[in-house]
């Protein structure tokens, strides 16, 4: 062997005598002994915050075809005087390594949008390099323990909730639209945005477990906001007025009534909508226009389709003007009149707005068009149902 092919084995020996003693990754840690953080809530009480953290045991929820116990959820409080203080208080009690990677929602209280400390909490919840923008955001006037501690149906995470999973009871009841954090911040920022936030309680007065009362989530409002500023709450019977007008509309039910008495129920599907602008004098004048499909799902008493339809499209016309209306009362714009305004003549906007808001009154509303065609009626075979309304 020559000197040089000598010095080179010498150098390969070395080189994997040294990997034999090597770690194979320094900084791993073992997820099983991480504690996954997958609620987060947050309050503002005597200048201090309070923070909320949920933590569950994905372990037991991996394996759900062997499941024979309810998935137990622990929740943490922690206080300081920022929201970062207050976490750290929390975790100085964690147990191990706490992850907030896997944050699945973020819940305020009322005190925080009233004292105006939500950009305070999007800074520390948006600048962490762990947590995501795709949590679903939510604000609550209940207690925090309470709502995070809340059961679920046949003792599911928290995950499979109306807090983690709100997207299949809004596609099957469009009330109001659930939104991610993201999403939220970026509807704020933009010019003359209303935003309106679910709000999430408990209620014991629904259903029951083995005839006990049993506490379960509801979305019983919105919390109203003029870009980042807090505007006010408002309850989810208002909130329905306008649901015809959010753009992920999926399906709902009407009930029309004549002289006080319910005749027929329709489920009012693929609602769409559009806002014309008439920019001629020197106040702006809208007119909403609106097209539904519907699908008749109770008959109380018989009624020829075409005044079924015309009564549901007076329904629907009149709460839309209601529900505007109720804006106007709040100092808001539900309708989004004033954004759509300034997409269309963002100079003009400019030059007529106050405080960042175009002035409305209820005159800027001028029209409402509404057309509804029912389509279906289901598994009866109805009367009404003839000629063009057949699918």
């Amino acid at each position: 062997m020559s000197k040089r092919a000598a010095k080179r084995f010498i150098s390969y020996l070395l080189a994997g005598s040294v990997l034999l003693v090597l770690a194979g990754c320094w900084d791993a840690k073992e997820v099983q002994r991480l504690n996954y953080i997958t609620g987060l809530g947050v309050d503002y009480e005597d200048n201090d915050f309070i923070v909320y953290a949920q933590m569950l045991n994905f372990a037991s929820i991996a394996k759900v075809e062997e499941q024979t116990a309810p998935v137990k959820a622990y929740v943490g409080r922690g206080k300081g005087a920022t929201v970062l203080a207050a976490m750290n208080d929390l975790i100085a009690t964690g147990q191990g390594r706490m992850f907030l990677g896997h944050v699945n929602y973020l819940v305020l209280t009322e005190n925080v949008f009233k004292k105006q400390m939500l950009e305070k909490v999007f800074d520390f919840t948006n600048r962490n390099k762990e947590t995501r923008y795709t949590k679903w955001f939510y604000g609550t006037k209940s207690d925090l323990f309470d709502l995070l501690n809340a059961k679920t149906f046949f003792d599911r995470s928290s995950i499979d909730s109306l807090l983690g999973n709100p997207e299949p009871n809004y596609d099957q009841l469009s009330n109001l639209k659930p939104y991610y954090v993201n999403e939220i911040v970026a509807s704020m920022l933009e010019p003359s945005s209303t935003v309106a936030i679910p709000s999430i309680e408990l209620t014991s007065k629904v259903w029951r477990e083995q005839n006990r009362p049993m506490p379960i989530l509801k979305k019983t409002g919105g919390f109203i906001f003029n870009g980042t500023k807090y505007a006010g709450w408002m309850k989810m019977s208002d909130i329905m007025l306008g649901r015809w007008l959010q753009v992920a509309y999926e399906a709902s039910p009407l009930t029309l009534r004549t002289a006080g008495r319910s005749i027929a129920t329709v489920e009012v599907k693929d609602a769409s909508h559009h806002i014309e602008i008439d920019d001629r004098n020197s106040r702006p004048r809208f007119r909403v226009k609106l097209k539904a499909k519907g699908t008749l799902m109770e008959l109380a008493t018989q009624k020829p389709l075409e005044e079924i339809e015309r009564l549901a499209e007076q329904t629907i016309r009149k709460e839309i003007k209601e529900y505007y209306e109720k804006g106007l009362d709040m100092g808001v714009d539900l309708i989004h009149l004033g954004q759509t305004y300034y997409m269309f003549n963002p100079a003009k906007w400019r030059a007529l707005n106050v405080d960042g808001r175009l002035p409305l009154d209820r005159d800027s509303l001028e029209d409402i068009e509404v057309h509804l065609l029912i389509n279906h009626a289901q598994k009866y075979k109805s009367p009404q149902m003839k000629g063009s309304y057949k699918q």
